[in-house]
């Protein structure tokens, strides 16, 4: 593929797109991993 300023304009806003999706399932995996923690102060007393 020639490199020309198209091209490259094209690639940018792909490139764009996997970035933000990327993040997007990033966040998504920490909502569903805070989900999965204990609250603040029931953890088990173990004394």
């Amino acid at each position: 593929m020639p490199d020309t300023k198209a091209g490259r304009e094209r690639k940018g806003r792909n490139k764009r797109e996997q970035l933000e999706t990327r993040v997007t399932r990033r966040e998504v995996e920490t909502l569903d991993t805070e989900m999965e923690l204990p609250e603040f102060g029931e953890e088990s007393e173990e004394s």
